[in-house]
């Protein structure tokens, strides 16, 4: 097994879903009441909402974990390769600054960089690279799905 070092994360709860943030990814947390829809927007595409002059993209991680919603109204933002983004929580459970004693081991999946087993707890440990790429296919898949080709008939 390959030996990572996660030096502190902030811990997020989806659901029964406990995720991990890596300081400089986590920008902040915001109250989100309702975000302005998307016309044909795909899922987990909730919607956008403006922060500090920048509009950002709010995602339903839950959907793409297959769980159920968070229904908190407060959302982590992230930036990512320069890109805001923000997706659903239910609680911000902390800042974990010690992990020494803590089992951490690399993710094979996409969306998290590694797993985290501290005493009972397990979090996994978002890659937001990866995270930002899924959802950016899922999205581009979904929209070209959804967008039929326009038929000419011909004239007579």
């Amino acid at each position: 097994m390959n030996h990572i070092s996660i030096g502190k994360i902030w811990v997020l709860r989806l659901g029964n879903i406990f995720l991990g943030i890596e300081p400089k990814a986590l920008k902040e947390v915001l109250e989100v009441t309702q975000p302005t829809p998307v016309p044909l927007a795909p899922p987990p595409l909730l919607g956008l909402l403006s922060n500090q002059g920048q509009i950002v993209p709010v995602f339903d991680l839950s959907q793409v974990l297959q769980i159920p919603p968070a229904g908190s109204g407060i959302a982590a933002l992230l930036e990512v390769e320069g890109q805001p983004m923000a997706f659903m929580v239910d609680e911000v459970a902390g800042l974990r600054t010690d992990l020494s004693a803590a089992w951490v081991s690399p993710s094979q999946e996409p969306l998290f960089s590694a797993f985290v087993k501290d005493g009972e707890q397990s979090i996994r440990v978002l890659n937001p690279s990866g995270l930002l790429e899924h959802l950016t296919t899922r999205i581009a898949i979904a929209t070209r799905a959804s967008v039929a080709p326009i038929q000419v008939s011909p004239q007579a």
